[in-house]
C-alpha cells in the first residue's frame, strides 16, 4: 500500500476519533445539566445553545455566569 494511502486512512481514522469524542462530550453534558435542571421552562434547543456556549467558552447566557443571589432565587 502507498505511503499516502497508509496516511489518508490513519487522518481519517484520528478524524472519526476526535469527532465521536466531541459528540460524548456533548451527550454527556446535555445529560447532566437535564438531570440537575430546576426550572423545567428550558427547551432542548436552549440546553443545547448553553452547551455550544460553554464549548465555545461563551459564558454570557451560563449559570457559570449566575451570582448567589439569582441561584437562591431559583431554588426552591
Amino acid at each position: 500500500m502507498k505511503r499516502s494511502s497508509k496516511i489518508a486512512i490513519i487522518s481519517g481514522i484520528a478524524v472519526a476519533v476526535i469527532i465521536s469524542a466531541i459528540a460524548l462530550t456533548v451527550h454527556y453534558r446535555l445529560s447532566a445539566i437535564e438531570r440537575n435542571e430546576q426550572n423545567k421552562n428550558e427547551s432542548a434547543s436552549q440546553i443545547a445553545k448553553e452547551i455550544v456556549g460553554n464549548l465555545t467558552q461563551n459564558k454570557a447566557h451560563s449559570e457559570a455566569g449566575e451570582s448567589a443571589q439569582q441561584r437562591a432565587k431559583e431554588t426552591p
